[in-house]
């Protein structure tokens, strides 16, 4: 018998599964990340106005925002530019919606869009007014919260993966924690 004759195990699974595809991207852009040029504090900075414009309702000129105020603080661009994709077309629906409602509160508007109600272009034109509004305030109360938050998660991250890489250059040269050779 040939060896193509033999019979083969068969698996149910694709060769390569979308969670896995999505897993290793994750992984990579984990990996990049914590290796970006800077202190940590800068990484983390960088992380913070990203998510903080994130937030706000700027989508399509995020990244136009966010490098600039990164460079002016000399903090890392690259962090503030990755970041700024937390809002992307897949959730910006449900964060602009949080923000919106968080916003209307706030302002004590209806959360119910006078527009659909009352279809016609003049209260499309006096509703964006409120909704923008809506918009600016919840999302500067939410970018605040989540880049204070994602300040001191990138932050942790940073440093807990540095050290780590510290570490084990020393195990690989031979060094103990101490910095003496073992």
């Amino acid at each position: 018998m040939r060896e193509q004759d033999y019979p083969t195990e068969q698996t149910s699974e694709p060769p390569n599964p979308p969670h896995g595809r999505i897993k290793s991207f994750v992984r990579y852009f984990y990996n990049r990340f914590i290796r970006l040029h800077g202190s940590p504090e800068q990484v983390a900075w960088g992380a913070a106005v990203g998510f903080f414009v994130a937030m706000t309702p700027t989508m399509g000129i995020q990244t136009l925002l966010a490098v600039p105020i990164a460079a002016l603080f000399s903090i890392n661009k690259v962090a503030a530019a990755a970041t700024v994709w937390l809002t992307n077309p897949v959730t910006a629906p449900f964060i602009y919606g949080f923000n919106y409602m968080v916003g209307a509160k706030l302002l004590g508007y209806s959360l119910k869009a006078p527009f659909f109600s009352n279809p016609s272009w003049e209260t499309l034109w006096h509703s964006s007014k409120s909704v923008f509004a809506s918009l600016m305030v919840g999302g500067t109360l939410t970018g605040i919260v989540v880049a204070v938050a994602g300040y001191f998660l990138t932050l942790g991250m940073v440093r807990t993966a540095r050290e780590k890489a510290r570490r084990l250059r020393r195990k690989k040269r031979g060094l103990g924690s101490t910095g003496q050779r073992v």
